[in-house]
């Protein structure tokens, strides 16, 4: 499942959000300076797109930039809301 996240995370940044992806973007990638260089409003935009697309809804706390800084641990918090909307929580 994780796999499936972080390709559709890539993906949105690079055909929605329209930035370049590294190539060897991986879990340890930050989602801000040095990294895939998402600012506010680009987070905000893949964060609908998450939401849409698993059926999730990711609060604010959950994705507080201080907590979430890589594309590892964005892909561990949408992971852990899919299982717990699976698991009717």
């Amino acid at each position: 499942m994780q796999e499936e996240i972080r390709t559709f995370v890539l993906a949105v940044i690079r055909d929605i959000i329209n930035l370049p992806v590294p190539e060897d973007a991986d879990e340890a990638t930050p989602l801000g300076p040095e990294g895939l260089e998402l600012e506010s409003l680009a987070m905000i935009e893949l964060l609908l797109q998450l939401e849409g697309e698993y059926g999730i809804e990711l609060p604010e706390e959950d994705v507080d930039p201080e907590r979430v800084q890589t594309l590892g641990q964005l892909v561990q918090v949408v992971a852990d809301r899919r299982g717990a909307v699976g698991a009717g929580r």
